[in-house]
């Protein structure tokens, strides 16, 4: 863990470079905000350097408008009604969408974790604003951005990843993360709440987005509208109703239906207002979908219910057929139903253009060179696209500014071909917009003037052109200008292979590191953290106490007689010892209390927040569980016992090596007593009516 509260295992996520995260005015706007000293004026220029992000602003801040507000339009005017923090968060939002790409990891649907995370983000806004539990444009943010943490490690380990993906395929969420955490020792959860913190959104966000990773789905018994992370959990359900197809396994479809009618019953709806709640959350999916250019399903109402029905007669079908031929019927899952849904197979969609997702994997230098030809001029623009193509490159075409620079962010093409007199947006326009954006940050860029100013060719240069052809062209002179910007291309795409390869070599390192430093930190006998880490962490708690005031007590324990057992019985079978007991004693700790083996036979437990009294009532505890457990092994059949020692920390206790040392002596105190006890650091020896209280207590 960093001073910052972030783990060291993010930290090395985000060493890679590979993390997603917001790029162009999303990042200008990050920067810009960094500080208190930013003014509204400051964030809706930046805000409008970006049409289609200004458009989307304005989209959601109107939708968020009651009855008697006028429409909203312009971005000033949506700052002051959704407030700066959230028009930020807005901003940073958007940027990562539009600047999606799918990536390298082929198991993940990149565009369906993107339609499920719309779908999500409308359907939470239109619950939070059912429900007043929370702002409906924060949801409508949590619910874009609740898988986030899923999309990093797809795009940092790509590989391992997409392996982990169909590995759990139809197993649990648990099975997910606890399969994530074994590759990297932390999990989706963790990085989604470590990224939110990371772009500096309100901690709320992530504690609603890390308690819905950890939880997707309600109970019967607790199925209430609580909080922001119960508002994602049913927009999941929505969002998944909205993506069901004829590849949805039927008990995915029947946890799905059950979630449907848990949320109607929690917000008191009947059929019919169910019904309409659902289609309008259809139809807002459907809208902002074509807003940013993300798949969305023709869905309605009467399908979803229909698809529920005919899931349920298949589950019950499969279930008789299972217990027939005497299976046992398999375990329930969570609503995260398939732990790995982004595998599943999609049913078939409305599709966007397919530019709008850019693959992320660089191409050959074998691999035809993409251009975009750009023009106003019709005939000039087909003898332009007609050359090109006789030069065997792979040419698209765009008849006004607007148009191509369009394209040229959704397609990404290696070659920028551009006329500079157009109406509208001019060519040098299309290319100092484009220079501002990392998508056109490495374009090849050729302009087409018929002008031959000095002036003009110098603000041309100075916009980021790298070069020009006269108007009308001489085809000759085309190709060899263009042949420069081929080998810019296939040196950019190399440079592209290499990064790749770099960032691919990072994370295998950092993962190994990781290990290592785990191996470094466990005992290789119990699996229990060994005593380098059991020091760090008392220091670490040793620290926090002189900070905070908060106390924590530390157990030191020994195995009774153990010399006895390795003597008598092998030590094959103290090892089994051991490790049962190292077992017992973690099974009767509390979730913030930590057993590590310090060596031998001896072990300490560390209890936060705990003075030494409640200390005292946890070693009891502990002791109870080591007697009653029975140690069953070749040749031996029987339970140990151990011998407990209590320290905590208070005004008397001057420095960590005084605690662990009081810990310590009360252990032999205990011993001494007649084992099998517990004795609290400088407390006087108990009598048998008191050991018998202090035993019963616990």
């Amino acid at each position: 863990m960093t001073d910052s509260g972030i783990p060291t295992e993010f930290e090395e996520l985000k060493s890679s470079g590979a993390l997603p995260s917001p790029t162009g005015v999303g990042m200008k706007i990050l920067e810009l905000t960094r500080t208190e000293d930013y003014s509204v004026d400051d964030m809706a220029d930046a805000i409008m350097s970006d049409p289609s992000l200004t458009g989307r602003i304005l989209q959601l801040a109107n939708s968020a408008s009651v009855a008697g507000n006028e429409a909203v339009t312009t971005v000033s005017g949506s700052i002051m009604r959704l407030g700066s923090s959230t028009v930020r968060t807005l901003a940073l939002a958007f940027s990562l969408v539009s600047d999606r790409e799918a990536g390298a990891c082929r198991p993940f649907d990149y565009e369906r974790y993107w339609s499920l995370s719309l779908a999500r983000a409308v359907s939470a806004q239109i619950l939070s604003d059912f429900t007043d539990i929370a702002k409906p444009e924060e949801a409508y943010i949590c619910g874009l951005l609740s898988e986030v943490g899923i999309l990093a490690l797809a795009s940092v380990h790509s590989t391992r990843y997409g392996q982990i993906l169909l590995e759990t395929q139809g197993q649990s969420l648990a099975a997910l993360r606890k399969a994530e955490f074994e590759a990297f020792e932390i999990d989706h959860a963790t990085v989604s709440e470590c990224m939110l913190k990371e772009w500096g959104l309100p901690p709320h966000f992530s504690k609603a987005i890390g308690g819905f990773c950890r939880r997707r789905s309600f109970d019967p018994e607790n199925a209430r509208v609580e909080s922001l992370a119960d508002i994602l959990r049913f927009s999941d359900a929505i969002g998944s109703a909205f993506l069901l197809g004829e590849t949805t396994p039927p008990r995915r479809i029947v946890e799905i239906g059950d979630q449907l009618e848990m949320m109607r019953d929690a917000l008191g709806m009947d059929d019919e207002r169910a019904q309409m709640f659902c289609q309008n959350a259809a139809k807002q999916w459907r809208s902002w979908g074509e807003s940013l250019e993300i798949e969305t399903n023709e869905v309605s109402f009467a399908s979803i219910l229909g698809a529920i029905a005919h899931g349920r007669e298949q589950a019950e079908s499969e279930a008789r057929v299972a217990e027939a031929e005497g299976d046992e019927a398999a375990p329930a899952a969570d609503l995260s139903g398939s732990a790995s849904p982004m595998v599943e197979p999609r049913r078939k969609t409305v599709r966007r253009p397919a530019s709008a997702m850019r693959t992320g994997e660089a191409g050959t230098d074998t691999d035809r060179i993409s251009v975009l030809a750009v023009d106003d001029d019709p005939v000039a623009l087909r003898l332009l696209v007609r050359h090109m193509r006789n030069e065997r490159f792979d040419v698209t075409m765009a008849r006004s500014g607007k148009e191509g620079l369009k394209k040229a962010l959704q397609e990404k093409p290696d070659i920028l071909v551009i006329d500079q007199e157009m109406p509208g947006l001019s060519g040098l326009e299309v290319v100092e917009s484009l220079r501002r954006s990392s998508v056109g940050s490495s374009m090849y860029i050729l302009l087409v003037t018929g002008s031959d100013s000095d002036d003009l060719l110098i603000e041309a240069f100075d916009a980021g052109v790298d070069d020009f052809v006269p108007k009308p062209f001489r085809p000759r002179l085309l190709s060899a200008r263009i042949k420069a910007g081929v080998r810019i291309a296939n040196l950019q795409r190399k440079i592209e292979r290499d990064r790749k390869t770099i960032l691919d070599q990072l994370a295998d390192r950092n993962a190994l590191n990781r290990k290592l430093r785990t191996a470094s930190l466990t005992d290789p006998l119990t699996g229990l953290p060994n005593r380098r880490h059991a020091m760090n962490r008392v220091e670490s708690e040793w620290k926090s106490t002189g900070r905070t005031g908060v106390p924590f007590s530390v157990i030191m324990m020994d195995i009774d007689k153990f010399k006895l057992v390795n003597d008598n019985y092998g030590h094959d079978v103290g090892d089994d010892v051991l490790q049962a007991t190292a077992q017992a004693v973690k099974g009767a700790l509390r979730g913030e209390d930590e057993v590590c083996r310090l060596g031998g036979e001896e072990f300490l437990v560390i209890c936060r927040g705990a003075p030494e009294q409640d200390g005292v009532v946890a070693a009891e505890r502990i002791r109870k569980a080591v007697e009653s457990n029975i140690v069953d092994t070749p040749g031996f059949n029987k339970a140990v016992t151990i011998s407990l020692g209590v320290a905590g920390t208070h005004a008397g206790v001057a420095t960590l090596m005084d605690l662990l040392k009081a810990s310590d002596e009360a252990v032999y105190q205990a011993k001494n007593g007649g084992r099998n006890q517990v004795r609290a650091a400088g407390a006087p020896a108990p009598t048998p009516e008191e050991i018998e209280k202090s035993r019963r207590s616990a």
